[in-house]
């Protein structure tokens, strides 16, 4: 019965493959078209798809992507690097404006971006303001490869989009219905990783940078199928139109959800916040895994020490984090109750809600077993850390992030207090979130008092019986 299995999904990933590889093949002898040159009006606003596409407008306007030129935390971001490099006679150019409102970066709409400020924005057109937006995506033809800035000579301006923003709407759905609003073409690159690798996927100056395309490349989820539009992007049962526009429309079993579902999450009140967290909650819940590396005692002595090993191994398709990993926070909680007292912890927070890390307590007194899995940026003068090196201007970094499938034990140890009594209470958390709350402090002037949410991943408890010593 093994060997029947094994061929058939062999047979069936033979097929699958031929099936894209001839997707691919009849794409490239359509010859789809790649524009040049851009003006704003090639692009039509969200705004404009809403009536004939109510949920997916609704899904996109929560999301993150409808959120990228309206996070105050990214302009103060933006507009501390761009000082730092006019202070050394260079220009960073339109580095960050290139994915957060590829629309902008396209026509040259913003003609200072050195100057560019959130209270700027309500002067662009939506189709700037509105970040990525559906007309951009949409009008997409061919793959953009990875994206490769070299900003020590200059060189930021690098992104390539390939577009075509004639009357044709490109997307996943193989018989699309006409209308007269604009032309629908079945497109199979959309439903691959490759379409999000020029946003997804950087270097600077050689070293990789914000590199989730290249995490998944080779691994068995590309082997398997597993695109990100997979778990960003999950499809559903449903209408691609407003039904009572168009009677005629057909019921669909494969429409792709547009709230981008990832582990970010905006500062400010936006729209669909709740189903945003919601969302984020959901694709966290299967991201790892964590176990006891080694059997526990049954029981323990006043006195006695407890060695623990806990084994957290990471099940999502790109390392764990991904992305801005510089910026993430993902770590092992561990507390410790015995008798009602709590008798050792690690991974705990401080008043102002910041785990004890190096940029809280650079000694390490507070919290020396603190777990973190990211990475740590390095400039060319050794400074490492959030507050002093952006990504633009990194030359190394550390790597503790987990790999795709990657597991890493984390060790603990620490003594039962000699009058204890009753039960040793475990509690083990894999805790998440995007951000430190020092960084938004320190960078995201205004919004300071709005929460930062934590989200459990994974959980572990167990209960030791104490035992006396004499």
């Amino acid at each position: 019965m093994y060997y029947i299995k094994k061929f058939l999904l062999i047979v069936i990933f033979f097929l699958v493959g031929c099936e894209h590889t001839q997707d691919l093949t009849r794409l490239e002898e359509q010859k789809l078209p790649i524009q040049t040159s851009f003006k704003i009006t090639d692009f039509e606003p969200a705004t404009d798809c809403k009536s004939c596409h109510p949920v997916h407008y609704k899904e996109w306007s929560g999301s993150m992507h409808a959120y990228a030129l309206k996070d105050p935390l990214w302009f103060s971001l933006q507009k501390k690097e761009q000082a730092h490099f006019s202070a050394e006679g260079k220009e960073l150019g339109q580095f960050c404006i290139m994915c957060h409102s590829p629309v902008a970066f396209l026509t040259d709409a913003i003609e200072e971006p050195s100057s560019f400020s959130i209270s700027d924005t309500s002067k662009y057109a939506p189709q700037i303001q509105e970040g990525i937006g559906c007309s951009f995506c949409h009008s997409t033809t061919h793959f953009s490869p990875t994206t490769d800035a070299y900003p020590a000579i200059e060189e930021t301006d690098i992104i390539e989009f390939y577009l075509n923003t004639g009357d044709v709407k490109y997307g996943t759905i193989r018989n699309p219905i006409s209308n007269n609003f604009h032309e629908s073409e079945y497109h199979p690159d959309y439903d691959n990783s490759e379409y999000c690798r020029g946003c997804h996927n950087l270097t600077i100056d050689g070293q990789g940078a914000e590199m989730t395309f290249t995490e998944w490349s080779g691994t068995a989820f590309e082997a398997m199928g597993v695109e990100c539009q997979s778990c960003h992007m999950a499809t559903y049962a449903g209408y691609a139109v407003d039904k009572d526009q168009f009677p005629e429309a057909p019921y669909r079993e494969n429409l792709h959800n547009h709230t981008f579902a990832g582990i970010d999450q905006a500062l400010t009140f936006f729209r669909e916040e709740e189903s945003q967290v919601t969302a984020i909650q959901n694709l966290l819940k299967s991201a790892a895994e964590m176990n006891f590396a080694s059997p526990l005692p049954d029981s323990l002595k006043n006195g006695e020490t407890l060695e623990l090993s806990v084994l957290v191994t990471n099940s999502s398709g790109h390392n764990l984090p991904t992305g801005t990993t510089f910026s993430r926070q993902l770590w092992v909680e561990v507390t410790a109750v015995a008798g009602g007292d709590t008798i050792y912890r690690s991974g705990n927070q401080n008043d102002e809600d910041d785990l004890y890390d190096f940029h809280i307590n650079p000694d390490g007194t507070e919290d020396p077993d603190l777990t973190l899995f990211r990475t740590v940026l390095y400039n060319a003068e050794g400074d490492s850390g959030l507050r002093q090196v952006a990504v633009e201007r990194f030359v190394r970094k550390t790597d503790t992030t987990l790999p795709v499938q990657g597991s890493r034990i984390v060790l603990y140890s620490f003594s039962v207090p000699d009058d204890s009594q009753g039960n040793l209470d475990l509690t083990i958390r894999l805790r998440f979130r995007a951000l430190p709350p020092f960084f938004v402090r320190e960078f995201g002037s205004g919004i300071e008092a709005l929460p930062l949410n934590i989200f459990n991943i994974a959980e572990l408890t167990e209960t030791i019986p104490i035992r006396s010593s004499q």
